[in-house]
């Protein structure tokens, strides 16, 4: 197998040609590693058998993957059921860190149990990147099962040589925390992981945004 692309990342101010590049090989179905909020992530499209299908090699496990979505309209159409009141509250945490388990319909890409994990990321390379995909994104952290997270784009293609098409480098991450991770699905709010995001509106709803 070929070694993958290779290319230098600003995010914060991200090559158009580049974001236009990511984009057609991501619709095309295959897999970018590229910074995130937090840590570096593989990104793949969710319509994409094949995108779903390599990620699910990479990684070992067939999903559930986080969804990304760029627009409140987006995270809408991914979800079902969900008051008004939520939303309301989302907005004190989104954009950024905190990925949240929302109630979604039968069938939808990356759902498992009739829940999605969706995240709005305040990066402005992958704000850019979903502008220029048109659709969300499935992002997962580009590891390989039982690895630390990697923070920068060498320990990323170090654990997956092969399989992904494009490595975009943006330097060393802030963290190695990946983000928080809030079920927001059932009954009562729980946290499932503990990360970067500050989370503590969605769980607890009287408390004034920060």
């Amino acid at each position: 197998m070929a070694d993958p692309e290779r290319r230098d990342l600003d995010p914060e101010q991200p090559d158009p040609e580049l974001l236009r590049r990511a984009a057609r090989i991501l619709v095309e179905g295959g897999i970018v590693i590229a910074p995130s909020d937090t840590v570096y992530g593989l990104l793949a499209l969710p319509r994409s058998a094949r995108a779903r299908e390599t990620l699910a090699g990479l990684k070992g496990r067939p999903g559930p993957f986080i969804v990304l979505v760029r627009t409140w309209e987006e995270a809408r159409s991914w979800t079902r059921g969900v008051e008004e009141a939520l939303w309301t509250r989302l907005r004190r945490v989104w954009p950024g860190p905190v990925t949240v388990i929302l109630p979604t319909a039968a069938g939808m890409p990356g759902s498992e149990h009739g829940a999605i994990g969706l995240r709005m990321p305040e990066s402005r390379f992958l704000a850019a990147l979903l502008e220029a995909v048109g659709e969300p994104l499935f992002s997962t952290s580009a590891n390989p099962p039982g690895a630390p997270a990697p923070v920068d784009a060498v320990e990323a293609v170090g654990g997956f040589p092969h399989g992904v098409d494009l490595v975009l480098d943006g330097g060393t991450s802030a963290s190695r925390e990946p983000s928080t991770i809030v079920d927001l699905s059932g009954p009562e709010p729980r946290t499932v992981r503990a990360g970067r995001g500050d989370a503590r509106v969605l769980l607890d709803p009287d408390r004034s945004p920060p």
